[in-house]
């Protein structure tokens, strides 16, 4: 059978990927990149959020999803630094994958500041004529925070710009509201880019939905263990997601010994009284370990929930995309 990669693509998944994040100074890039990495406590990573100081330049760090490598690029964003992306943005921004964009919701008084550099990086890539993927992420959306009308409106023309300015920005899917204090909100977003970057998205929408209606689930998500990252989801419903990968982190973080057997179950009631049933187990395929997550209302599924009959359903639909360290080798024909 064919397949669904083209030889220019498997030599990009093999050579890893770039991301930049670029935003004006405090706006909580490093932030983003630390809690995306953090297993633990939240407690814990507010004790290292705590203890940061100023980006200084460029920041480079790495980080292991589906066997692939993913290269963060962070842009401190002191004005002092901002001249140099802006003067020699080939040395920044050639070769990059995707352009975070990050927005620190609470810095009222820093919205023009923000939005003018945003206008000058999209400038200065498009005269590089970069076909790059732009995501925003509106930063600092922490629950207890109330965004009022003005900054609503300021955020509205941003999307707007950024749909006018940038043929890579797609304002239905391209923003995100992000906050460390819910980390689901940045698991979210990143699991979004990493599924798009890493060429698999496609490939597992149509097979995540075959394993969720075997298991009359409203969401099904398969995870990497290694980076908390869902590779693979399909739900019935939006309102579900946010559930599962919220659930997905509280329970994650009772687990002692990730290589031990698991088994985490919890009940929500949901907003239209419906009763959602929240599980969340080992997988094992080829030494590799992957966690499943599933909401559904079938209690005697939950209840009668079959391990290996769950592990053959998974790897018959997603077999292709679980050897993620065999990606490229895979035959075209």
């Amino acid at each position: 059978a064919s397949r669904l990669v083209s030889l220019e693509e498997t030599e990009k998944v093999t050579s890893g990927a770039k991301i930049i994040m670029v935003g004006i100074d405090n706006a909580g890039k490093t932030s983003l990149s630390i809690a995306l990495k953090h297993r633990g406590a939240l407690s814990l990573l507010f004790q290292k959020l705590y203890a940061l100081t100023p980006t200084r330049g460029l920041l480079r760090s790495k980080i292991e999803v589906f066997g692939m490598d993913i290269h963060m690029h962070e842009l401190g964003g002191q004005s002092i630094y901002r001249e140099d992306y802006l003067n020699n943005p080939q040395q920044y921004f050639i070769g990059t994958d995707v352009i975070i964009f990050v927005i620190d919701v609470q810095a009222k008084d820093r919205f023009e500041e923000s939005f003018e550099y945003l206008k000058q990086i999209t400038n200065v890539t498009n005269a590089l004529k970069l076909k790059v993927p732009w995501k925003i992420f509106f930063h600092k959306s922490d629950p207890d925070y109330e965004i009022d009308e003005k900054s609503t409106e300021v955020f509205g023309s941003i999307i707007e710009y950024m749909s006018k300015n940038c043929p890579f920005f797609n304002p239905a899917k391209d923003f995100f509201r992000t906050s460390v204090k819910i980390r689901s909100s940045i698991l979210g977003a990143f699991s979004h880019i990493f599924r798009g970057i890493s060429l698999i998205e496609q490939g597992t929408k149509e097979a995540s939905q075959k394993v969720a209606e075997q298991l009359n689930a409203d969401f099904f998500g398969l995870y990497d263990s290694r980076s908390n990252v869902c590779f693979a989801q399909y739900t019935t419903g939006d309102q579900y997601v946010d559930i599962a990968h919220n659930a997905y982190y509280e329970a994650i973080e009772t687990i002692v010994n990730i290589r031990e057997p698991f088994l985490r179950i919890r009940r929500y009631t949901l907003e239209d009284d419906a009763n959602e049933i929240f599980i969340l187990r080992d997988l094992h395929f080829s030494g590799d370990i992957y966690i499943m997550a599933v909401l559904t209302q079938d209690e005697e599924m939950a209840t009668n929930l079959d391990q290996d009959a769950v592990q053959e359903i998974i790897e018959n639909q997603l077999r292709d995309w679980i050897e993620f360290r065999g990606y490229a080798a895979f035959p075209l024909d």
